[in-house]
């Protein structure tokens, strides 16, 4: 049988991410598995960059505030889940940039994506199941 040790899934809070955190519950207790729930917070990213450019000032609290309530959201996701978690919301870039990054830091045997992240798989060295 295979070991799976460690899943890593990309939540967008869309459909298709949703579903797919679904799958990679699933498979994280069958597997009796860490279970890793990356969230890249992209429009903050995007807002901090396009503000900046324009001399805008960003509140200060911005990243803390979206960050908390994002883990928020994750964590009311992740009720019904009772086994090894851990939970990575980030807004240092766009996913394609930063999603290798964390794989390749946290070294799961299986990343979870869906299939609008597809392309991201060549830059990942790591088994992918990839959801629709």
């Amino acid at each position: 049988m295979i070991e799976i040790k460690k899943i890593l899934i990309n939540l967008q809070f869309d459909g298709a991410s949703l579903r797919a955190l679904e799958i990679a519950k699933d498979l994280a207790k069958k597997y009796n598995s860490q279970l890793v729930v990356f969230h890249e917070i992209v429009d903050v990213y995007m807002m901090k960059k396009v503000a900046s450019s324009f001399g805008m000032p960003v509140p200060p609290d911005t990243d803390e505030r979206s960050k908390k309530t994002a883990q928020e959201k994750i964590n009311d996701l992740l009720v019904d889940f009772d086994g090894d978690k851990k939970v990575i919301v980030d807004i240092s870039g766009r996913i394609k940039d930063v999603l290798p990054k964390f794989v390749k830091e946290e070294n799961p045997d299986l990343v979870i994506l869906t299939d609008e992240y597809e392309y991201i798989v060549k830059k990942i060295n790591v088994n992918t199941l990839i959801v629709k």
